[in-house]
């Protein structure tokens, strides 16, 4: 194999980062590298255990004299996303990666690079590789579809790891010196109701809510923006507060974790009332763009006569608005210790008709274990009262905040001798796999690592080499550190 990275240090990472980006390895297809990761811990007389999704974990005792000191994990995710450019022949299934160097940074050609996460299996396979350094004993945790929902990290047997400290090494869009310290933990549940249905008696309207920001329900939670479906209950409830009122349709978002930018509802009101229900909703619809006239200036509502052949009884119609207006919705509670961080949120993210039945999709998230099981309780007693079956979907942990890491104070104090300044500190309202290994290990120390990295999951991804040498030192150093200090 003819390596482009010769000449470039760390040259024994880079070549194994050249190796697996030669593996096709998206999402769910981790078979292969995982194969290759196996065979490296064999030719090695390395312990290591695989489990059936591809999850591969790789032990290396201490070298001399550090034998006896507590173990260290190292982790990151073998998976990577696959997206290319229009009219790019690659084949993320069966193509290797068509690396190249551009001004010191290591891209792919028309394609996504998988420095998320390929950068920290290569640091993990050369630290394995690697004889002539000081370090505690390591468990590497090389992890699968983490790009699809951290799903690899919680089929980890943490029964198999001794580390109670452990070095995250997520190489997405990131610079050096700057690291996570908090992810929440969510917990996605499904509501669902069969209503009855009977012939429309009356005059059907149609309300359109759209113009919304909407976003990504872990990034922008805290900037206040309008949920379409929240907007239209809300809506709906005020025409129904002046007269009867059945729904036809009510639907509304596309993923659990997006906030929803529109909704659509046709209701059906007695002979001779449309007019005044649409004058209704046109006057709040006033109201709620004044509102929003800062986090949601695009706002729009809009609504017309239409046709409806059969609606929902009264009955079921009054419990899925009302259970919309009141089903908590987003922001629950700040951190008391990072200025501007989300703790806890639940995002209404999706309604809709599957077949005859309800179903009303909604993601809680939260650092805090007790708050999310706390949210959870209320939405499941909510629906109990109101007549929806809560059904649990995915649930992920959280990581806290600990002002008081150990790992964090000797790896921050590291950076600032090596490089001259501090490590940067932030944490995120998302799910990273830190908060998977931190709910199956309560006493996990945790710290995130990894080189410059920019664009990750586009075709114009990149990683520094440059800083993937300097963290390499650093990370080295630390090893040190740790054994000095353990």
């Amino acid at each position: 194999m003819n390596y482009i990275t010769k000449g470039y240090e760390p040259e024994d990472a880079l070549r194994y980062f050249e190796e697996i980006s030669a593996i096709p390895r998206g999402s769910g297809n981790e078979g292969a590298v995982a194969d290759y990761i196996c065979r490296f811990a064999e030719e090695r007389g390395l312990t290591y255990h695989r489990d059936k999704v591809h999850n591969v974990i790789v032990k290396k005792p201490g070298s001399k004299g550090c034998e006896h000191l507590p173990a260290l994990m190292l982790q990151g995710h073998t998976d990577m996303v696959c997206v290319k450019l229009p009219g790019s022949s690659h084949d993320f299934t069966k193509d290797p990666l068509q690396l190249e160097i551009k001004d010191g940074w290591l891209t792919a050609k028309d394609t996504t690079l998988g420095a998320d996460d390929g950068m920290a299996c290569a640091y993990m396979l050369a630290f394995l590789a690697k004889e002539d350094y000081v370090h505690p004993p390591l468990e590497c945790v090389f992890t699968s579809m983490e790009e699809i929902g951290l799903l690899g990290a919680m089929e980890i047997d943490a029964s198999l790891l001794t580390a109670r400290r452990m070095i995250n090494m997520d190489g997405g869009a990131s610079l050096e010196h700057e690291s996570m310290v908090s992810c929440a933990g969510g917990q996605v549940y499904n509501f669902r109701r069969t209503p009855a249905w009977e012939k429309a008696d009356g005059e059907a309207v149609r309300l359109t809510i759209d113009g919304l920001l909407g976003g990504h329900s872990a990034a922008v939670m805290h900037l206040g923006r309008g949920n379409g479906l929240k907007l239209m209950a809300r809506i709906l409830a005020a025409i129904a507060a002046k007269m009867p009122l059945s729904l036809a349709s009510f639907t509304g978002g596309a993923k659990m974790n997006a906030i929803v930018s529109e909704a659509k509802a046709v209701a059906v009101v007695p002979v001779g009332k449309a007019a005044e229900a649409m004058e209704l909703a046109k006057n709040l619809a006033e109201e709620i763009k004044a509102e929003l006239s800062v986090s949601d200036p695009g706002f729009r509502f809009a609504c017309e006569w239409a046709q409806a052949d059969q609606v929902m009884t009264a009955e079921d119609s009054r419990a899925l608005i009302t259970f919309l207006q009141l089903l908590p919705n987003g922001v629950r509670a700040m951190s008391q210790e990072m200025e501007g961080l989300v703790v806890c949120s639940s995002n209404v993210g999706i309604l809709a008709m599957d077949g005859d039945t309800i179903d009303i999709c909604d993601c809680i998230r939260s650092s805090e274990d007790s708050l999310k099981v706390e949210i959870s309780a209320e939405m499941e007693t909510l629906a109990g009262l109101l007549g929806f079956e809560p059904v649990k979907g995915i649930c992920f942990g959280g990581w806290k905040y600990d002002p008081s890491s150990k790992l964090r104070a000797l790896c921050d104090r590291r950076f600032q001798e090596m490089f001259g300044r501090k490590m940067e500190f932030g944490a995120t309202h998302g799910g990273l796999e830190c908060g998977e290994f931190k709910a199956k290990i309560p006493d996990l120390d945790i710290m995130c690592v990894a080189p410059a990295c920019k664009e990750a999951h586009t075709p114009e991804e990149s990683m520094d080499l440059a800083s993937f040498e300097r963290i390499y030192n650093y990370l080295l150093a630390v090893f040190k550190d740790l054994c000095e200090e353990p």
